[in-house]
């Protein structure tokens, strides 16, 4: 029974579709002024071509573009206020910690090659201007307590 009905939906699909051809094919040949495009005749027929439609249809989509503002690289420091210096790491790293506990940017700076590798200098401030970097050692030297501040200028 379950066959049989497959069997004549099948049939009606198929008549339907021939009916609908021998229609297109005999309004066509006919001199008469065109007309709108029929619907349909059948509902096997408008459910298949929605289910066509629904199948091949893209939805699209808005995508916003995000502008990025790209800044311009900031020149590497060049020149660093020096608060102390230490033939031990450990020490370096105390008086850095503390200096970043009263709200600098303290860094640890190393020389691997050249005069004075064996000490390690605690730095306080960092710039990357030359005029700014002076100006502020002479505010730091100026400071009671900072007397004993220096420059280290990297090449």
């Amino acid at each position: 029974m379950h066959v049989e009905f497959k069997l004549s939906y099948m049939n009606k699909f198929a008549s339907a579709l021939l009916i609908l051809g021998f229609a297109i094919s005999f309004t066509s040949c006919k001199d008469k002024p065109k007309e709108k495009p029929q619907k349909p005749v059948t509902k096997v027929v408008q459910k298949a071509v929605k289910d066509t439609l629904a199948v091949d249809t893209l939805k699209k989509v808005a995508v916003k573009k995000e502008v990025k503002k790209v800044e311009a690289p900031k020149p590497a420091d060049k020149y660093f206020l020096i608060a102390g210096s230490f033939q031990s790491k450990r020490n370096a790293e105390i008086f850095k910690t503390r200096l970043e506990k009263e709200g600098y940017s303290s860094s640890v700076i190393e020389r691997r090659s050249g005069p004075n590798t064996e000490f390690f200098k605690v730095s306080y401030m960092a710039f990357h201007d030359r005029k700014l970097a002076y100006a502020e050692l002479r505010k730091a030297r100026n400071t009671e307590g900072r007397d004993n501040v220096w420059l280290l200028v990297k090449k």
